[in-house]
């Protein structure tokens, strides 16, 4: 029989073709009949291959160039001429996934399974198609032979923890995004999802384990910092959050509420004085809300710099909102700076709003301005007597 060497891919495309429509009025130098052709491998020696092969191969240049039109039809060419075709139909499956045909991904996916059983890829491939489509049930069932043939296939158990995720079984997503773990112990993702579970069962002390797992694991996660650091600060661990909120801020340095954050925790800590500036940085990118004048107003009186702890104060009541807070430290500046009928008039004020947080401090400053002005008229008189 002569020998063709096919060199090019219009040989193989035409050939394909040809098979495509039965022949036709199709005639071809390379086309062999059912015995196929002669081709060189790339180790230089020559094969015969099919008809199905030719198709397949044709597939797979359509495939490169991205006609997915073509590239289909060959491969259903392919498997038509030769059903057992393993690798035809998993290619099929792989190409209709990618077209989010899922339903058809599937059916080829089945085909080629039943050719390999065992084949733990086809199987997930399969479970991802019913995943994507929502059809949790069946997605289960798939990823369950995953992990009865592998009891830490980390595909397999990832997988089912989300479907127990998404059916809200917490206890049952974390026993296997943990056992996914132990097959990926980098698996930052698992990591963070771990941590938001454990936030749900309220287990604080796992919560902040995961994610200073998954920061440790992607430390280029700014994501998981942020969620770190406001745990930390909701918790009112200020000094665990300082470094985070630090770090945030040498990343993205006009971010305002990350200085708004960290200017908080510097203020609840021995490192007052730092905070003005952090909160000056707050107002400056964006995050200048009548809070963040609070805390700055509250910032500055306990640095004694109490013309400026006034002026942001009235500054934060220009905005709007926080207004019991922001009065009360108006009062605490006046207060500090002897101006004790001024304060009196601004804890007054602050009593007016009923607030639940507010009031009664100022009640009870109230009275302390009458005390320390009773006490500061018998200073003043102790000292004109002297």
């Amino acid at each position: 029989m002569r020998r063709y060497y096919v060199h090019m891919l219009a040989a193989l495309t035409l050939f394909a073709m040809g098979c495509a429509t039965g022949g036709g009025d199709v005639e071809s130098e390379y086309t062999t009949g059912d015995s196929g052709m002669m081709v060189t491998d790339e180790s230089g020696f020559e094969k015969n291959i099919g008809p199905a092969e030719i198709a397949y191969r044709s597939a797979l240049q359509f495939l490169s160039a991205g006609n997915y039109t073509e590239a289909i039809a060959q491969l259903r060419n392919a498997v038509g001429i030769k059903p057992a075709y393993l690798e035809a139909w998993s290619e099929l499956g792989k190409t209709y996934t990618k077209l989010k045909s899922y339903e058809d991904g599937i059916a080829a996916f089945e085909r080629a399974l039943e050719l390999s059983p065992d084949n733990e890829a086809l199987i997930a491939s399969i479970a991802y198609n019913y995943l994507y489509i929502e059809d949790y049930d069946k997605a289960e069932e798939y990823y369950n032979k995953l992990v009865t043939i592998d009891e830490m296939s980390y595909d397999g158990n990832v997988h089912l923890a989300f479907i127990y995720q998404k059916r809200d079984n917490i206890d049952k997503a974390i026993e296997y995004y943990e056992r996914a773990l132990v097959t990926k112990p980098d698996d930052a993702i698992s990591m963070g999802t771990l941590a938001s579970l454990y936030d749900r069962k309220g287990d604080t002390e796992k919560k902040i384990e995961y994610m200073r797992r998954a920061i440790e694991a992607d430390p280029g996660n700014f994501r998981y910092q942020t969620q770190l650091g406001s745990m930390y600060f909701k918790m009112k661990k200020y000094e665990e959050a300082i470094p985070i909120y630090e770090n945030l801020i040498i990343n993205f340095p006009d971010k305002g509420q990350y200085y708004q954050y960290l200017g908080f925790s510097l203020s609840q800590t021995s490192r007052k004085s730092e905070a003005p500036g952090m909160l000056e940085k707050a107002i400056e990118f964006g995050s200048d809300d009548a809070f963040t004048y609070a805390v700055l107003a509250k910032a500055y009186v306990e640095i004694q710099q109490y013309n400026k702890a006034i002026q942001k104060a009235q500054d934060g009541l220009k905005v709007g909102g926080q207004e019991p807070f922001l009065y009360y430290q108006w009062g605490e500046a006046l207060s500090k700076l002897k101006n004790f009928d001024a304060a009196i008039i601004k804890f007054e004020k602050v009593v007016t709003y009923n607030d639940p947080q507010w009031t009664e401090p100022a009640r009870k400053q109230i009275d302390r301005q009458e005390k320390l002005k009773k006490r500061e008229a018998a200073l003043k008189e102790q000292g004109a007597l002297e």
